[in-house]
């Protein structure tokens, strides 16, 4: 029987919390009643779906953290035959949304968080135990298969490889993992999903992969960016993070491939040739990563212009994005471009990058600079900023493109991918 999510009980948009498995027994699999069921129940499952459900319990997720987010309440609301065991290895943080109806958790433990133990030795036994049909590795990686593991195929979503070729803390843990795995990983899986054309042709180019191995789907926007904001929210930011001042937006990060720094130095650019009248509000940038953007800050004369913020609401993100005069996005590297697209979805110019997918994610109603140059991203926000007036000509249609941009488009896209690996 199709499994479809209950109108009144929309899921991952409440904060329940997450239905888990008791500890006492970790293997079972359990339907809503509490009565076991086995893959043997035909009229209840046809597939069983192992998710890397990992960085979705982290207290405020990012990036792979959302995606899973948004991949399980979408599969909650979309017609299939798959039942999912959402594998995560954190305790369920408070005010976890509740995983739908066609889903379990399953918190699976081991120490060696710095030698990823616990895919590399814990997961495998735990996926031959639970007989999982099809597993989903999230994390840009997938555990080792075992000797006479036999034919489950595993699909792994590289959003990209970024981080086996861009030279920055190259001693992390997880990026020397992934630089040591991800020919294995790209040779085991029997698919691979990733976010954009871009990311495709350098997987594809960088590890051999046949095109037709690798399908693409883009990351979408939450459904809250997929309406127009109340009028008063965009006031309501400029009064709450700019001082009242028009300003435009920059979502930053302490790491140098996201070159906030660079940003700022294109400010001080701005700011020396008499060209900057607007603040400037960067988000993203904890309290314990600001002392060197402060002082960078205060050695260009933009202390008083510029606001510097760490993690943020969604709520507060769409009434930032609404509020600025125009959007920023100097990122060296991306496999897509999400603040791209929410900015435009909610009607805002965006400046970014020519590098990588950053093109592909603005089409063409952004504007682009080469980010390695503070020379052209001066030049370009200027123009930017100076032209965003005329924007409105062009907003309802940078609107429609980016809004096509959804999540449910993209778990469709993967259930597309388990029906194939599955069999069905």
């Amino acid at each position: 029987m199709p499994i479809t999510s209950s109108a009144a009980n929309p899921f991952w948009l409440s904060c329940a919390p997450t239905t888990s498995l008791p500890a006492s027994r970790p293997a079972s699999l359990t339907r809503a009643s509490g009565r076991p069921f086995a893959k043997s129940d035909s009229d209840f499952m046809t597939s069983l779906i192992g998710f890397d459900a990992r960085e979705a319990f982290r207290k405020n997720p990012r990036g792979i953290g959302l995606y899973c987010r948004h991949l399980l309440r979408e599969f909650g609301a979309i017609e299939h035959d798959f039942r999912f065991l959402a594998y995560h290895e954190r305790p369920a943080p408070s005010g976890m949304p509740e995983l739908p109806r066609s889903a379990h958790a399953k918190q699976v433990t081991m120490k060696g968080d710095r030698f990823y133990l616990w895919e590399r030795i814990r997961m495998p036994w735990e996926l031959r135990r639970d007989r999982v049909d099809v597993y989903h590795g999230t994390y840009n990686t997938l555990p080792p298969r075992l000797i006479g593991w036999g034919a489950m195929p595993m699909v792994v979503t590289l959003h990209d490889v970024i981080v086996t070729w861009w030279n920055e803390h190259t001693e992390e843990p997880y990026i020397k993992y992934c630089r040591g795995a991800s020919t294995r990983i790209v040779r085991e899986a029997a698919k691979i999903l990733t976010v954009s054309d871009w990311s495709k042709q350098d997987i594809c180019e960088r590890f051999n992969v046949p095109e037709q191995k690798v399908e693409v789907f883009h990351n979408g926007i939450h459904p809250d960016f997929l309406v127009d904001p109340h009028n008063s929210v965009a006031d309501e930011a400029r009064a709450e993070f700019a001082a009242g001042r028009p300003y435009i937006y920059c979502l930053g990060a302490p790491t140098p491939r996201k070159n906030t720094a660079g940003f700022i130095d294109a400010l001080g650019l701005l700011q020396q040739r008499g060209h900057l009248d607007v603040a400037a509000v960067i988000t993203g940038v904890d309290e314990q990563h600001q002392a060197d953007f402060r002082e960078q800050l205060a050695r260009l004369g933009l202390e008083k212009d510029v606001f510097l913020y760490g993690y943020i609401t969604r709520e507060q993100m769409i009434g930032l994005y609404a509020g600025a005069v125009l959007t920023v996005y100097p990122s060296h590297a991306e496999g897509w471009g999400i603040p791209i697209v929410e900015s435009l979805a909610i009607g805002t110019p965006v400046a970014t990058s020519k590098t990588t997918a950053m093109p592909e994610s603005g089409g063409d109603f952004a504007s682009y600079f080469d980010p390695a140059s503070r020379e052209d991203m001066a030049e370009v926000i200027q123009t930017a900023i100076h032209n965003a007036p005329n924007f409105g000509a062009s907003r309802a249609e940078a609107q429609a493109r980016a809004r096509t941009f959804t999540w449910r488009a993209a778990a469709e896209k993967t259930l597309d991918v388990y029906r194939e690996l599955a069999g069905g």
